[in-house]
């Protein structure tokens, strides 16, 4: 079936007799090739950045001074683009980032001292930085509000599945260990991002919006002329460092999550190895496959019966996946906790995406998206040295108890502070407050 196949068809009615408003889009789709793209090149140098670095002498704290440049620049351009997207358009910005990464990876192919490449890494992070904030804010931009949360778990699937087959084919592009074989995958990851820049040209929401704002103005213009009166558009709500002060509780909530969650992703395959477990490539197939079909499931329960009776059980079974890691000592016992902790993530992670948006005027989707992202680069920048460090002086077990225990504060933090009870009470206590 054809992309336009699927926009043709007509819209779903609802059980209350209206229309459901269309999911896929052309642009949806064009967005979620773009995140395919983003994907496929974190997952490139991920599993590819440290054999390089080893290939042409460094040592292994280099790798991890380039990994830690690439957090950097992206966290720190979440904020920025977010807010230049909310003032001049999502798709120039993504395009720029996306031209900015495949320049940067390529040169990867050509640079070799490692000064030079910190600072290409440090240029490849504000690249992704400034194009993830925008895709995912422009994903929001094109799905029906109604529909949100579903959309948004759609919307991630496209960088589960790059991420699932990524290393995998970074690997077999460098099996040789040459350093020819290293410049063909950065060129390709080049490549990658250049197409993914052109797929950015060819989202046409906001050159459609603009048009049908300028034939609303022309409109307007003449109508008044017969009519003085006009009415002032109705007022943003305030921000601090140009964030709504909806967005501080659930990211407070994401941190403390991420810091829990980014031991497990960091640290899985160093644990396996350390309990004689071997290769665990089992496991991150079977968590994806959690992960996809809970991002099928859960973001329609969401939107139909708000965030919180998917966010609370899902971070519960996350706290229990994540502890009993630390008893596994078979691969079986392993790819059995794959299941329940890919859905766990699958249904929590999107939702609280798709709450940001919610939860912040649409005028501002670029600094929600940007808030969510910065959220879980904070989040591992944090979780990964902590937990590394109490690994080094305890034992890899440990990694995943203070791992859970961060994700139950999370949870606790969570229903205190930033449920949909809370929030709703809070904007009721506001509405009451600019009435008297």
């Amino acid at each position: 079936m054809s992309n336009n196949e699927i926009v043709k068809k007509p819209p779903k009615a609802q059980n209350n007799g209206e229309e459901q408003e269309r999911l896929i889009s052309k642009d949806f789709l064009l967005l979620m090739a773009v995140s395919a793209g983003q994907s496929l090149m974190t997952s490139f140098f991920l599993a590819a950045l440290p054999l390089y670095i080893t290939r042409i002498g460094g040592l292994t704290v280099h790798v991890g001074i380039l990994t830690t440049a690439f957090v950097l620049a992206a966290l720190a351009m979440r904020p920025i683009s977010g807010k230049l997207s909310d003032k001049y358009g999502r798709m120039r910005l993504l395009i720029a980032g996306m031209l900015l990464s495949s320049a940067t990876c390529a040169l990867f192919g050509i640079v070799g001292a490692m000064p030079m490449l910190i600072i290409v890494r440090v240029l490849n992070g504000a690249g992704f930085g400034t194009s993830s904030t925008c895709s995912g804010a422009a994903a929001a931009d094109v799905l029906p509000k109604e529909r949100l949360a579903e959309g948004i778990g759609y919307f991630g699937l496209s960088a589960t599945l790059a991420h699932a087959v990524g290393p995998g084919i970074a690997l077999a592009i460098v099996a040789n260990d040459a350093l020819t074989d290293y410049q063909a995958l950065f060129y390709t990851t080049a490549a990658i991002c250049a197409a993914s820049a052109v797929c950015g040209f060819c989202v046409s929401y906001e050159r459609k919006k603009k048009k049908a704002r300028s034939a609303i103005t022309d409109k307007t213009t003449s109508e008044s002329e017969k009519t003085p009166e006009a009415t002032d558009a109705e007022p943003l709500p305030k921000t601090i460092m140009g964030f709504e002060y909806a967005v501080f509780a659930p990211v407070t909530v994401l941190i403390l999550t991420y810091v829990g969650v980014g031991g497990l992703m960091s640290f899985l395959t160093p644990f396996a190895k350390w309990r004689g477990i071997g290769n665990p490539g089992l496991y991150f197939m079977v968590n994806a496959a959690g992960t996809i079909i809970s991002r099928l499931i859960f973001g329609r329960v969401a939107d139909k019966r708000g965030s919180d009776i998917v966010i609370i059980p899902g971070m519960a079974v996350l706290i229990a996946c994540i502890a009993l890691l630390s008893t596994v000592r078979t691969s079986t016992a392993l790819v059995l906790i794959a299941l329940p902790l890919g859905l766990s993530q699958g249904a929590v992670m999107p939702t609280f995406n798709s709450m940001l948006f919610k939860r912040c005027s649409p005028a501002r989707r670029g600094t929600a998206s940007g808030a969510f992202s910065a959220s879980v680069d904070a989040g591992f920048a944090i979780g990964a040295p902590l937990l590394g460090a109490i690994a080094d002086a305890r034992d890899y077990r440990y990694i995943f108890w203070v791992g859970a225990v961060f994700v139950a504060l999370a949870l606790a933090l969570y229903i205190l502070i930033a449920s949909d009870k809370r929030h709703k009470a809070r904007q009721a206590r506001r509405t009451a407050s600019a009435q008297k």
